[in-house]
């Protein structure tokens, strides 16, 4: 990510996935999108596909051009990599949900995938224009998998739309554009390019093709691209409507001819202006089983990766003995000698701590600010030590915690079944939302804990209830027995 501090940052278009079931007009979406925006750049339209496009189009508050780039396949392999290692491949992700359909299986998958990304998104409930449609049905279904719209008392926006008449996608289009100017996505166009691969093969004509999406900074032809292992030399470079062009920045989707062997979909590329060093491609080597060894972590969130440097062996095996003891550490890598481009790559890669014992950057080597704020380096080992703590604390996840939303005084009991009570009662503070945890407390003392799997209000089904109102809640609870008069206590993760 960029640091945002840098003062050559400036705006770039968002890049956005849209997600949801097979059959809800993810495709349809697309499709309306790129004939009525795409299709005015060029007469002879799309002649190949590469994984992403663009499209251009006036601010509808100021008249000015904005861009905004699409990853053409929903459930994009590059998608999910990324998503499996922590990155993103996206800054915006679209949810469609269909009007006459509801939320369906790969709906829940699709909210899953959004939410682990933490990409912040827009619901698009879509075939409005179906008789069938209803709304009203999807709004609830989403409050259940806890995910509330703005108009259910939530912070997502959605917006209901027909791709097949063209219902509300201007709409659409000016949300995400809002929503990309709150998150103020930044990027510096003068830096090497870097991003990720999308799509790859072996043309018979021209060898093996790549579609790269760029993230940040720019490339051109003639510039040096590096991907896992592959490496090359940029020969021919192409927007994504299979124009040749020199160069290219940030948020676009490119066509690359140059590399030497496959790079693989959902790799990280970085771009260069001279060959890239040897030991920056074993080190990329290097990093990629790294990297493979991190995605069979049972819990990454609880260890903190480590790079080892010192001046001699017996400091190098000091500082491993000495982080051994304080837990919750990898240690990647651990040897005698100066810091290289193979360490600061390693680091990278594995989002480590450099420890730099009696030591010095090799020359010619840039250490990015970024790298800087990773690396603890000095001439006292308990020093160096001290500061790791410190930077180990910092990075180690905290615990999930929890608070309290509100307070239900419980009036009856309708009904007990094994795992399952109905319960009446009035909330007296807060509010409760459908899905979230409880404990049953019955004189100030806790009885059991449980979680709520239906709430009602006036015999219809709702995502909330406030203060003051009565409500009848099904909830996921065995024994005891809840009696009129036990307080119910709700809680949210925070």
């Amino acid at each position: 990510m960029p640091d945002k501090t840098n003062k050559k940052l400036t705006s770039r278009p968002p890049v956005v996935v849209i997600m949801g079931h097979v059959d809800h007009g993810k495709t349809k979406l697309l499709d309306y999108i790129r004939k009525t925006t795409v299709a005015e750049q060029e007469a002879g339209g799309i002649t190949q596909h590469i994984g992403a496009y663009e499209i251009v189009r006036p601010s509808t508050s100021s008249g000015q051009v904005r861009k905004i780039t699409f990853l053409d396949t929903p459930g994009h392999e590059a998608f999910s990599k990324l998503r499996a290692r922590g990155a993103k491949a996206a800054d915006i992700a679209i949810l469609v949900v269909a009007a006459d359909d509801g939320v369906k299986p790969q709906t829940i998958e699709a909210l899953n995938h959004i939410k682990e990304a933490n990409l912040p998104f827009i619901v698009a409930i879509s075939k409005m224009d179906k008789p069938e449609a209803n709304p009203e049905k999807v709004k609830k279904e989403l409050a259940e998998n806890d995910a509330l719209v703005e108009s259910w008392g939530g912070k997502i926006p959605s917006v209901e739309i027909s791709a097949k008449e063209g219902t509300n996608i201007e709409q659409l289009l000016d949300l995400i554009e809002l929503m990309a100017d709150l998150n103020d996505f930044k990027a510096d166009s003068q830096k090497p390019g870097e991003g990720i691969i999308i799509e790859t093969n072996m043309d018979s004509r021209r060898g093996i093709v790549s579609s790269l999406l760029i993230l940040d900074g720019s490339l051109k032809v003639g510039d040096y691209v590096l991907s896992g292992e592959a490496t090359g030399k940029i020969k021919m470079l192409e927007d994504f409507l299979g124009k040749s062009i020199e160069s290219a920045t940030f948020s676009s989707p490119v066509l690359v001819v140059g590399f030497s062997k496959l790079p693989l979909v959902g790799e990280k590329f970085v771009t260069s202006e001279i060959p890239f060093s040897p030991a920056l491609k074993i080190a990329t080597k290097i990093g990629r089983f790294i990297e493979k060894s991190l995605e069979t972590e049972t819990d990454n969130s609880t260890v903190v990766n480590v790079v080892v440097k010192a001046d001699v062996q017996s400091s190098v095996e000091a500082l491993k003995e000495s982080l051994e003891k304080m837990g919750a550490i990898k240690v990647l890598k651990a040897e005698v000698g100066n810091i290289n481009d193979s360490d600061l790559r390693l680091a990278d890669m594995g989002n480590a701590i450099i420890l730099a014992f009696n030591v010095k950057n090799e020359p010619n080597i840039i250490v990015t600010e970024k790298q800087k704020e990773n690396l603890i380096s000095g001439d006292i080992i308990y020093d160096i030590l001290d500061q790791a703590k410190i930077a180990i604390e910092k990075k180690l996840k905290p615990k999930v915690e929890i608070e309290e939303i509100g307070r239900l005084s419980v009036l009856a009991n309708f009904r007990q079944e094994k795992n399952k009570q109905i319960i009446g009662g009035r909330v007296i503070s807060g509010e409760i939302l459908k899905g979230v945890k409880l404990e049953v407390l019955r004189n100030d003392a806790v009885i059991g804990k449980g979680k709520i799997i239906s709430l009602q209000s006036d015999k219809k089904d709702v995502g909330k209830v406030e203060a003051g109102h009565e409500t009848g809640i099904g909830i996921d609870f065995g024994e005891p027995k809840i009696l009129a008069g036990d307080i119910i206590v709700f809680f949210k993760k925070v």
